[in-house]
């Protein structure tokens, strides 16, 4: 390395501009590290609400859990907030924080590779750029690589194809027929928000879930001036939502839970009282346990469906041809424009990235080996390399702002033990850790058999978290530096 870059080396590189990439760079900024760059591949920053612009996009947790601890917003403006506002307080954030010299955006990192010798990580842009840190933080999160089926036929479709996570700015859907493949979490806000200007809408659903009503609404000005007024009433009531949600809702994760069996006669009940057809509730009831899938939440998506331009179809797709999908029996069904509704590939957590660690291992390989880490942040043989939200941080019933808030202490612990040098965490306790989440995970509703994006290919789970969110935070607040090997 030539002596002109050994004088532009950052501190720390953070690659994703979401929730984890903004608030970890507003933690070092409040730890007074100023040597630090987000980089960030697209146009904006926000992550997720910046890429999933869909009609009728929000967020599944009440908007009081799901914003930084450190930053509550007495203003939001529904119990479940859209994705514009989201997006707008993550955007205020790093505005009031001050990080906002600190992004780059536009900005495609594609590669970062270990120098043993300087101990520095040099990364790589897809334009050829060479940047050099101490420490690299991958927060590009869990949920940022689109999953586009094999569909036969794709080619020769005329109409207009694309993601959920990539809907057109310039998209028009008055008398078109749309077609969306997949009925989960997107497909049951989409939906409802578009059903009324297309022609025809036809769901593609391939396994039916479990909705529970959302229960949304907009919040008074007089409960909004009180919280302004009364900010410790907002910490109440943010801390009310993540107690209850440890406490109770936790408990319908466990295999055999009782409280899962009550939530599932709930929400089919509320199904029920809403679907009258047979062959529809029939279609719509689940043949699994509740929570062994994510739980979908929506207060218009049953509605939707008992609309007569909406149709719901649970064979499987043979083929598409210019203007219409065949399915497997032979039914063709005309089609304008087709929504992959399809989720995302949710165990790529280096999202693209080429890692390559001491003598030359890759990160990625090591995944395909086990896609395991070290708390979620640390991998062995990857020396002053963390993720936010790597393998088994996710949560099926409370905040990832919570998981979010407890990496960033802990890294942010771990630099600051790194006074000069590297740290690394050792072989023998990242397989001692993941030993012990493997056995906890047998406990888990998730365990049981049922297929879901959950899962890695060999059936193992490397996404979620077998324990509260409290059990998290406690874990990761007391770093055991004895785990790590330190080099001057």
């Amino acid at each position: 390395m030539s002596a002109k870059a050994k004088q532009n080396v950052l501190e720390v590189a953070i690659i994703g501009a979401g929730f984890s990439g903004v608030g970890m760079g507003i933690a070092l900024t409040r730890a007074g590290r100023k040597s630090f760059i987000i980089f960030e591949k697209s146009n904006g920053i926000s992550g997720t609400w910046h890429d999933n612009t869909y009609p009728g996009a929000g967020c599944d947790v009440p908007s009081h859990l799901y914003c930084y601890s450190f930053a509550p917003n007495p203003n939001w403006s529904r119990v479940f907030s859209r994705q514009s506002e989201i997006k707008s307080y993550v955007e205020d954030c790093a505005q009031r924080y001050g990080i906002t010299g600190n992004i780059r955006l536009n900005t495609n990192v594609t590669s970062i590779t270990y120098d043993e010798g300087e101990r520095l990580w040099k990364l790589t842009t897809d334009e050829g750029e060479v940047i050099y840190a101490r420490f690299v933080i991958s927060a590009t999160g869990p949920l940022s690589v689109p999953f586009i089926p094999p569909i036969k036929g794709m080619k020769k479709f005329k109409g207009r194809v694309f993601h959920s996570a990539r809907w057109p700015d310039d998209l028009a859907l008055d008398g078109k027929s749309v077609t969306i493949i997949g009925s989960a979490a997107s497909a049951v806000q989409i939906a409802p928000a578009i059903a009324d200007q297309v022609a025809s809408l036809t769901i593609f659903q391939r396994t039916a879930n479990y909705i529970v009503p959302r229960r949304d609404r907009a919040w008074r000005e007089s409960e909004k001036a009180r919280w302004r007024r009364f900010p410790f009433l907002l910490r109440l009531k943010r801390a009310f939502m993540d107690l209850s949600r440890d406490l109770v809702s936790f408990r319908a994760f466990r295999k055999n839970s009782l409280l899962a069996r009550l939530l599932a006669n709930s929400a089919l009940n509320t199904m029920h009282d809403i679907v009258h057809d047979a062959d529809l509730r029939a279609k719509l009831t689940p043949d699994y346990p509740l929570g062994c899938k994510r739980i979908l939440l929506s207060d218009d998506y049953y509605q939707t469906l008992l609309r007569g331009n909406v149709a719901l179809v649970t064979e499987g797709i043979a083929s598409l041809e210019s203007d219409r999908v065949c399915t497997a029996s032979g039914r063709e069904i005309p089609a304008d424009i087709l929504v992959l509704a399809t989720g995302f590939k949710a165990t790529q957590f280096t999202a693209g990235l080429d890692i390559i660690g001491r003598g030359g291992q890759k990160l990625h390989k090591k995944f395909e080996k086990r896609l395991q880490g070290y708390r979620g942040v640390s991998y062995t043989g990857f020396p002053n390399f963390f993720t936010i939200l790597g393998p088994n941080t996710g949560l099926g019933h409370s905040s990832m702002i919570l998981i979010i808030e407890a990496q960033i202490n802990y890294i942010l612990a771990a630099i600051e033990q790194t006074r000069t040098g590297a740290i690394d965490v050792r072989e023998d306790a990242e397989r001692r850790y993941n030993e012990g989440i493997a056995r906890d995970l047998k406990n888990m509703v998730w365990s049981s058999g049922c297929k879901s994006w959950y899962q890695a290919e060999d059936g193992t789970i490397p996404t979620l978290w077998p324990h509260s969110t409290a059990t998290f935070r406690a874990m990761m607040a007391r770093p055991s530096f004895e785990d790590y090997r330190f080099s001057d």
